[in-house]
């Protein structure tokens, strides 16, 4: 049975090293782009649970800097990103499992980290919009 998580992070790194074969920090930009587009995956459903008075889970309160901003911009990476970056560091780049999973996962013919980055990319447009004109 294909896991989708896999699946997806075979096909990010198998692109990215196919069109990008001289980047030797490959490792770093793929964890932190695959880390937010499952950051803003989470922040969507969170997103739409706050919504339909389901879930709630307010954004941590950090006054570090001066301004807003980079304080709310920290909390939602502590928040959002930083669990998805405990996860894919060990589920994919720990003792260079990445390796295992490109082999098990090659033969893809469908670009689900394609797929996955637009989708989320315009869903997390469209629902702040729509979240804005509906609160």
């Amino acid at each position: 049975m294909n896991n989708i998580f896999y699946m997806i992070w075979a096909d990010a790194i198998l692109s990215f090293r196919k069109h990008n074969p001289t980047k030797k920090d490959w490792q770093f930009r793929l964890f932190v782009f695959m880390t937010w587009m499952q950051a803003l995956n989470a922040w969507i459903i969170f997103l739409w649970l706050k919504y339909f008075d389901i879930l709630e889970i307010p954004l941590i309160n950090i006054n570090v800097f001066p301004g807003e901003m980079l304080d709310e911009f920290l909390a939602f990476t502590i928040e959002f990103a930083l669990p998805f970056g405990f996860l894919n560091y060990f589920l994919i780049f720990h003792k260079d499992r990445y390796k295992l999973i490109t082999e098990k996962y090659s033969d893809n013919k469908v670009k689900y980290a394609l797929i996955y980055s637009y989708t989320m990319i315009f869903g997390g447009f469209i629902s702040a919009m729509l979240y804005i004109v509906l609160t």
